[in-house]
């Protein structure tokens, strides 16, 4: 084993103890065993060289301010502030004949799984770019061909490849003068060479990426490879698993040969890879070869992307999560090195113009059905529904850095999921990215600081005729609230209903029958500041729009669940209000309750929303109740009402473990459901 780069030469002793390396800290408990081989059961197109290093200035990773973004949100973000609260314990599993669940049962909700879609031909179209031969049928015994013969484009419209002939370094010739090299000559040299271990693997990717010599540090690659895992684990990942991985990446020019167009802002778009293509460029990314996503200065090409190169994940102080992390991209490559997927993967790019939203001040729909449950996760028991991820503005949030909870475990356990981060642009308000067909290959326990990788996971979801997982996760970015009475004004609240519809609406072709549920939870809450009442009803808002059910997860937080069970049923049977009569009066809670009072009142959103009908208010000033409530007794006998008799007709025949309504959430005196007026905890769940 050679000597770390310009740092003092160490015996073997030294390397196995971490003495003598101020970089790496001491320790000598061990925190779990890596997945190993052998355990996995448990210029708009104007060609232009690359001249990376010579005029870009580094400045801490920070995220640009995107012009039209209410909020911006840093991509890494994991501050200690940030992370403040976060639960460390992963939401209970769902448990067979479990009641901790209110509404219809969870197997009434219609589902993708349950539906025989006609997909009709896979084909390259003017918004569906597919980067393999087609047509293609999935058998389940080879990965799709890749189509045509290699295609490069070096310009701003797609991914700039490291195997270009475009794509060249600036270094020193054996003279000292400088010497422009070709960027992918220089990877090909160094993953071709020997690397027995972690400072060597720093010296290969730090010989195609010179410009971060001493910028870069590898704590968190040294302290796991050398304190973290044994001996026989480490030599397992050096002497096959990496070798396997650099033979995968050097196939880049063979595998990904159609150009990757970049999925920009406020364009719909959509982009289809193999598994194969995806674990190809997943395998570069870990060795960090991807050109000009290093750079952070505003005037950076990619400063509206996330990181994709992996070094922030190598960089920094060593900690447990890291470790855990790498645990889970180190299973994925063994898993693949198994047996390679031949499935396919979809990633759109959903943008909804503002002339083209609903009007919502004026929306006469009424709610959907819901199902909510204390107990459960989105992943876990949001089979065959489109699946929220509770999305950073900059996709994958901090998955790469040390940020663990919602977004960033999905992706961890989903390693698929990682590669939309070469691609695609930040998200803007009317926009989301819906992923489709992301194999799992991942369990995971606890959450946040407490994340670990768990054991293998086999994904038995069907797939569908082009070959992918039947599972549509949408990531939707939430605003950050940090005042929180400003989240109820209108403009704030239409920004959120438009951005979950934009992640629940199908868009681009007819269907016929019912679209599958929305599987969700607290989004936009916890560090993010949202009411969870209010975005509770702003995504049931949302659901009913887009013409889908709800499942709701409200992680481990019982009266939460209770009082969106309640106040649902209070505004589907008792009282049947449309959206725009829901947006009045979160315009009247605001004016009537929150400016009226300093801090957080103690009457909440849906207390206030009964208050109005049952008489409960003293001062309803302003309030426009004869209005509404002229509108509430047309819309009780309107013919919506037939379809809360076929749900509940549906429930009947589909269990015999119905909720009692009332015994649920308890009755007044009059015999309707009581909201539990008390504080859930704050658990911050869900969120970057």
């Amino acid at each position: 084993m050679s000597e770390p780069p310009l740092k003092k030469k160490r015996t073997i002793l030294d390397f196995f103890t971490g003495k003598g390396n101020k970089d790496v800290p001491r320790k000598t408990k061990k925190v779990g065993k890596m997945a190993s081989g052998s355990d996995s059961n448990s210029s708009n197109g104007a060609k232009t060289k690359d001249t990376e290093g010579i005029t870009d200035k580094e400045v801490p990773s920070t995220s640009a301010a995107a012009p039209d973004e209410t909020v911006v949100i840093d991509e890494d973000s994991d501050s200690e502030q940030m992370l403040k609260d976060i639960p460390t314990k992963k939401p209970s599993q769902r448990k067979d004949g479990s009641e901790a669940w209110r509404g219809i049962p969870l197997k009434i909700l219609d589902k993708l799984t349950d539906m025989n879609e006609n997909l009709g031909p896979l084909l390259i179209t003017d918004d569906h770019r597919v980067l393999f031969k087609t047509p293609f049928k999935y058998d389940g015994v080879k990965p799709p061909t890749p189509f045509p013969a290699y295609k490069d484009k070096w310009d701003t419209n797609y991914v700039r490849m490291p195997c270009s002939n475009l794509s060249e370094y600036p270094t020193t010739g054996k003279d000292g003068g400088p010497k422009v090299l070709r960027r992918w000559d220089m990877i090909q040299e160094a993953l071709l060479a020997d690397i027995p271990g972690p400072y060597e693997l720093e010296e290969k990717i730090l010989s195609y990426n010179s410009r971060y010599f001493g910028k870069w540090n590898f704590n968190v690659l040294h302290s796991f490879f050398i304190e973290v895992i044994d001996n026989a684990e480490r030599n397992h990942f050096f002497n096959h698993t990496l070798k396997k991985m650099a033979a995968l990446a050097l196939q880049l020019p063979h595998l990904c040969t159609a150009p990757i167009p970049l999925l920009k802002c406020n364009k719909n778009f959509s982009i289809t890879l193999s598994q194969q293509q995806i674990a190809c460029l997943l395998a570069n990314a870990f060795f960090c070869t991807f050109p000009r996503r290093n750079a952070k200065s505003r005037t950076s090409e990619y400063i509206r992307y996330p990181n994709i190169n992996f070094n922030t994940l190598f960089m920094g102080q060593p900690s447990y999560v890291k470790f855990e992390k790498l645990k889970c991209i180190i299973h994925y490559f063994n898993r693949i090195f198994k047996k390679m997927p031949c499935g396919t993967v979809t990633f759109s790019r959903q943008f909804i113009p503002y002339d083209q939203m609903p009007n919502w001040e004026n929306d006469d729909t009424p709610l959907r059905g819901l199902h909510v449950a204390s107990e459960g996760t989105i992943e876990d028991d949001g089979y065959g529904m489109l699946q929220a991820d509770f999305a950073n503005m900059y996709l994958g949030g901090g998955v790469l850095g040390n940020g663990c909870v919602q977004e960033e475990i999905r992706f961890l356990i989903c390693p698929e999921m990682l590669v939309s981060r070469l691609f695609t642009e930040c998200l803007n308000n009317y926009e989301c990215l819906i992923m489709r067909g992301c194999e799992r290959f991942s369990n995971y326990d606890g959450y946040a600081a407490k994340f670990e990788w768990k054991e293998n996971y086999e994904d038995k979801t069907p797939r569908d005729s082009w070959g992918r997982i039947k599972c549509e996760v949408t990531a939707i970015d939430a605003l950050v609230i940090h005042d929180f009475k400003a989240q109820f004004q209108q403009g704030t609240v239409k920004r959120e209903l438009n951005k979950a519809y934009c992640g629940f609406a199908q868009l681009g072709k007819k269907t016929t029958g019912t679209l599958p549920a929305i599987c969700t939870g607290n989004w936009g809450c916890g560090a993010f500041g949202g009411d969870k009442q209010l975005k509770a009803l702003i995504q049931l808002m949302a659901a009913a729009k887009a013409g889908r059910d709800l499942c709701y997860f409200t992680f481990d937080d019982e009266g939460l669940r209770d009082q969106i069970y309640a106040i649902h049923k209070y505004l589907t049977s008792d009282n049947m209000l449309r959206i725009g009569d829901m947006l009045k009066l979160i315009e009247q809670y605001r004016r009537n309750i929150l400016l009226k009072r300093r801090g957080k009142p103690e009457l909440k959103l849906f207390g206030y929303i009964r208050s109005v009908f049952d008489g409960g208010l003293e001062d309803t000033s302003e309030d426009s109740n004869q209005s509404l409530e002229m509108q509430r007794l047309g819309h009780e006998e309107s013919k919506d009402a037939a379809y809360w008799d076929d749900k509940q007709n549906e429930a009947e025949m589909g269990s015999e473990e119905l909720v009692d309504d009332d015994d649920s959430v308890g009755q007044t005196d009059s015999g309707k459901p009581k909201i539990q007026k008390q504080d859930s905890l704050d658990y911050k769940a869900n969120t970057p």
